[in-house]
């Protein structure tokens, strides 16, 4: 094995290794005295972690977006879109929003690939992944991006409904 292929590897390894200390972490919240996801986390982490689990279940299932609001999203090419979804496992408003969101993403057929949750504590920070860039004051904060220049924003909750927010957003 060359030295550029061993380095390779050696990269790919090291950088794996760093992301999964970021990803789907559980930390004790000391002001809530529970455990909350912080840093970047997956759907499954937020259909199995114990604090968020029921309430996507339910949130997911009893949701119905406006068929017709789904149809007309489903026109517009989203292939160059993107999605950061900030939000926290401790949250209300977290737990009742983003699996509503993510329900309208699944019938619309929303590239998952293109979509990053990251949990926050209550401070609004997500432990070693900074996001101080996003300018985030109350979560859940949808933002949508077009070829990485961001189009817009749900912050917390809905203006009208999350799917029309969303249509309005993209279109």
């Amino acid at each position: 094995m060359n030295s550029k292929m061993l380095l390779i590897i050696l990269t790919t390894v090291f950088v794996g290794s760093i992301h999964a200390q970021y990803f789907n972490q559980v930390v004790i919240d000391t002001a809530l005295k529970k455990e909350i996801i912080i840093g970047y986390c997956d759907r499954d982490m937020l259909g199995t972690f114990e604090e968020f689990a029921p309430f996507y279940a339910e949130e997911y299932a009893i949701y119905e977006p406006s068929q017709e609001i789904i149809n007309d999203i489903k026109k517009i090419n989203t292939d160059d879109h993107s999605i950061l979804i900030i939000m926290a496992t401790w949250c209300h408003d977290s737990k009742e929003q983003v699996p509503r969101f993510l329900k309208i993403l699944d019938e619309t057929g929303f590239n998952e690939k293109k979509l990053v949750i990251v949990a926050v504590n209550r401070q609004k920070t997500a432990g070693e992944i900074s996001i101080s860039d996003y300018d985030i004051e109350l979560v859940p904060t949808f933002i949508i991006y077009n070829k990485k220049e961001e189009l817009g924003r749900i912050i917390e909750t809905p203006e009208n409904t999350l799917e029309s927010d969303f249509l309005n957003i993209i279109k």
